[in-house]
């Protein structure tokens, strides 16, 4: 089975889509076929790695493979969405673990160096070694553990105390449990995102969409959220 499938391209009607309460399958690197139940998706909590309004009338929750393309695509697009939303407070974004490791056999220990990194110092340093990570391995390119050191030097944090972090399998545990509950919604591939719109059902999103057909979906769902609240 091929492990890189395009499922459907990323196209402009999804804002209907979404209005409509459906799930849109888009790019993604797909895994084995999934079901699941998006109401299992566990609560954000102030153990997530958010960006935005923790209060936002929208967020993204997004299960990630930080080897991925089309993460690395999606998540460039959460970044702009972040740019655009965020100082109005109207959009909050959640990073989740989702390594596939049969794709990108190293996925899940990156998954858990950044959270070594994120422990070390401060929680920005989470999202500036995934960025760092991306930048060193871009498109298809997948990240060479070995080159941890640096990017861990670069970001101020001690090398033995990261060295320790992962030796011990610190967070393995914690991307596991990311993994195991993206399965348990129905994640089939990643990325795989839910939205999460005040006074609605969450909506699923599998797969990476580009910005201007995020934006689409972004601005419909604040639109919902407006419409539910009491005036």
């Amino acid at each position: 089975m091929d492990k890189n499938l395009n499922f459907l391209p990323a196209i402009i009607i999804i804002a209907g889509l979404l209005i409509a309460g459906a799930v849109f399958i888009a790019r993604s690197n797909a895994i084995i076929p999934s079901t699941g139940n998006v109401s299992l998706l566990r609560p954000v909590s102030t153990n997530d790695h958010l960006v935005g309004n923790p209060q936002a009338p929208v967020t993204v929750i997004v299960y990630s493979d930080i080897d991925c393309q089309y993460c690395k695509n999606f998540h460039e697009a959460m970044e702009q969405v972040i740019a655009d939303y965020g100082p109005a407070g109207n959009v909050a974004w959640v990073y989740r673990h989702f390594p596939l490791i049969e794709v990108h056999p190293n996925a899940a220990l990156h998954a858990e160096a950044a959270e070594c990194v994120a422990s070390l110092g401060s929680a920005d340093l989470f999202f500036r070694f995934i960025d760092a990570l991306h930048q060193a391995a871009p498109d298809a390119e997948q990240f060479d553990p070995r080159g941890y050191a640096s990017v861990v030097t670069n970001l101020g944090i001690s090398t033995t105390d990261f060295q320790t972090c992962i030796e011990g399998s610190t967070f393995e545990k914690r991307v596991a449990d990311d993994f195991d509950n993206a399965i348990a919604i129905g994640a089939g591939g990643a990325p795989f995102s839910v939205i999460l719109i005040k006074g609605h059902d969450p909506v699923p999103v599998s797969g990476s969409l580009p910005y201007p057909s995020l934006k689409k979906v972004i601005d419909a769902a604040i639109e919902k959220a407006a419409a539910a609240t009491p005036r």
